[in-house]
C-alpha cells in the first residue's frame, strides 16, 4: 500500500501547482495589455491567439497583484518543501548507512557508497540545471517597484539547459560508480 501512495504522491503537489497556476494566473486585461507589444514584437502575434499564464507580480502603480503574488508563494514553498525532504532523506539515509555498511564487506561497503555519491550528485541535478537558471527570472519581477527598470528577457536558452539535465543524470550514475565505468571503459576499448 505504502508503494501505491508514494506512486501517486507526485500527483499531489502537480495538481497542486497546476490547480494554482489555472487560478491564479488566468490572463486578465492589465497582463494582456502589459505583455502584448512583447508578444507581438517578438512572435509576431496577438496575445489573444497566444495560449498563456501570465504572472506579473505588481500593477502600473506600484501595488501588488495578489492573486499573482500568491502563485509564486505557492511555487517557492512547494519548490522548499520538496528540498527539506530531500535533505531529510539524504542526511537520515546517510547516518543509517553509516550503522549498516559495518555490516558488509569491503567491496560492498565501496559500492553502497558509490551508489550514495551517485545519489547525492543526481539530487544536485535538478538544482544546478533547472532551479538556479530560473531563480533570475522568476525573481527579477519581484524586485521590478525597487529597481525601477523594464524588464524584457527572452527564455529560449533555458530550454537548452533544461536539455542537459537528464543526459546528466546517467553521466554522473556511471562517472561515479566504478562498476559501470569499467563496462563503458571495456566498450570503448573493443572499438
Amino acid at each position: 500500500m505504502s508503494s501505491v501512495i508514494w506512486m501517486i504522491y507526485p500527483l499531489v503537489p502537480g495538481s497542486f501547482y497546476g490547480l494554482s497556476v489555472y487560478f491564479l494566473c488566468i490572463p486578465d486585461k492589465y497582463a494582456d495589455d502589459y505583455m502584448k507589444d512583447v508578444v507581438n514584437e517578438y512572435y509576431g502575434m496577438k496575445i489573444e491567439n497566444v495560449p498563456r499564464f501570465i504572472m506579473i507580480p505588481y500593477a502600473s502603480d506600484n501595488s501588488l497583484r495578489w492573486k499573482n503574488l500568491l502563485f509564486f508563494i505557492f511555487a517557492v514553498l512547494l519548490v522548499w518543501f520538496h528540498y527539506a525532504i530531500m535533505l531529510y532523506c539524504g542526511l537520515k539515509m546517510h547516518f543509517n548507512m553509516k550503522q549498516e555498511l559495518k555490516k558488509f564487506s569491503v567491496s560492498n561497503q565501496n559500492l553502497q557508497k558509490q551508489f550514495f555519491y551517485a545519489l547525492l550528485v543526481q539530487s544536485l541535478g535538478p538544482t544546478v540545471f533547472l532551479v538556479i537558471p530560473i531563480a533570475p527570472t522568476l525573481l527579477v519581477p519581484l524586485l521590478y517597484p525597487f529597481l525601477n527598470m523594464e524588464i524584457d528577457w527572452q527564455t529560449g536558452w533555458l530550454y537548452s539547459i533544461m536539455g542537459i539535465y537528464p543526459p546528466f543524470d546517467s553521466i554522473a550514475f556511471i562517472l561515479i560508480v566504478a562498476e559501470y565505468r569499467k563496462v563503458i571503459i571495456r566498450m570503448w576499448s573493443i572499438r
